[in-house]
């Protein structure tokens, strides 16, 4: 019973962690009420979190050497339960993308603990479990939050940042049933011990395949209520209801995630990234809400089976490396998440199209998936 409200604790986390898209749904709302704010500038609202969360990761494992991984947590869910549901009383697109980038920074202390406590106290086929778990978990708190945020949308954009306030109820769970753990190991190696060239190559090459990725994934997120609008496609709560489905999807992937990956062995990360394709093929030729909510239903779940993928190979393969490898991995995914309206930028030079962005980003995955094959990750 005590490993089981072990897990459950740790798991509890994912309603902070995953919640960083939740609010995704307010962009058209955003752009509405401050038309003379560039639409990039307020899409960063969004995912300016991930750059912080980025940054978090970075000085974890220095700040966890002065307070141990668990007052990590709840020093990170204090500070996203504060800073997540300012904006509630904020006006200024400026002070928002504060508050939004010291939330990031709070989630980032979590996500960065939350591996290293999941290495902790399990091993072996119950770690790979809780990998899984954690992506289940993360896909139903981001299901839940998607909902609950879509709710108070109704009320105002303003109002749906409230959905931040699961931050305190983790810091009472994690306060109470996790243990103290203070400054671990997360290798038998040391890690001090030196790697070749050849070596840091291959990680680095692993967080680049990670950043493209993930960088082409939250496009989507970003984009798809506003290709939704273009398109006329529902009304205005439909950005909401596909962040919704991105959720689901990113719920069933990760309950899935263990059994496809010892099917798939090998195919796994190009199959993963075909789903993902699908998911923005179908987008491009959908002309009605039910194809648009099955296209984001498939992003989500090629989404949440590649990122756990990418973090179960990095501290596997690269396990001399210790905890590097998996900061290495965090680091590209929140790079890639942050610089996602960049990414739709560039696109915009090669076409105004959003919905021929679209296509472009299927085709890459494509290409992704061809890589992923070839180098045998």
């Amino acid at each position: 019973m005590k490993k089981l409200i072990l897990k459950l604790a740790i798991l509890s986390c994912c309603f902070v962690t995953a919640s960083l898209n939740a609010i995704a749904g307010n962009i058209p709302a955003m752009a509405a009420d401050m038309s003379e704010i560039p639409l990039s500038l307020i899409e960063l609202v969004t995912t300016i979190p991930s750059l912080f969360s980025m940054l978090a990761v970075l000085f974890s494992s220095k700040i966890a050497s002065a307070i141990g991984y668990k007052r990590i947590v709840l020093l990170g869910s204090l500070i996203a339960g504060i800073f997540g549901t300012l904006p509630v009383i904020l006006n200024n697109i400026w002070l928002i993308l504060l508050a939004r980038g010291v939330f990031g920074f709070g989630c980032g202390l979590i996500t960065s603990a939350m591996l290293i406590l999941i290495i902790f106290f399990f091993e072996g086929s119950e770690r790979s479990s809780m990998i899984g778990l954690q992506g289940s978990a993360g896909g139903l708190a981001s299901l839940v939050t998607a909902f609950i945020a879509g709710r108070l949308l109704a009320i105002s954009w303003h109002a749906s940042f409230l959905v931040y306030l699961f931050g305190f109820p983790v810091f009472l769970a994690v306060l109470f049933f996790i243990p103290h753990v203070g400054s671990i190991r997360t290798s038998a190696a040391s890690e001090s011990e030196s790697h070749s060239a050849a070596d840091w190559f291959r990680l680095l090459s692993l967080g680049f395949l990670t950043f493209v990725s993930v960088t082409l994934a939250t496009v989507f997120i970003v984009k798809c209520p506003t290709l939704a609008a273009d398109k006329n496609i529902g009304s205005s709560s439909m950005g909401s209801l596909l962040v919704m489905c991105i959720s689901a999807g990113s719920l069933l992937a990760g309950s899935l995630y263990g059994n496809m990956k010892s099917i798939l062995k090998r195919l796994s990360l190009p199959v993963f990234y075909l789903i993902c394709t699908a998911g923005f093929v179908l987008a491009y030729f959908s002309g009605s809400a039910f194809l648009m909510m099955v296209s984001a239903f498939l992003l989500g779940f090629g989404y949440l089976v590649f990122v756990p993928f990418l973090q179960e190979r990095a501290s596997t393969r690269y396990a001399s490396f210790g905890a590097v490898s998996t900061t290495v991995i965090l680091v590209f995914q929140g790079l890639g998440a942050f610089i996602a309206p960049y990414a739709g930028t560039l696109l915009s030079l090669f076409t105004q199209s959003l919905n021929v962005q679209f296509m472009i980003c299927g085709i890459l995955y494509v290409v992704l998936a061809a890589v992923g094959f070839i180098i045998g990750e």
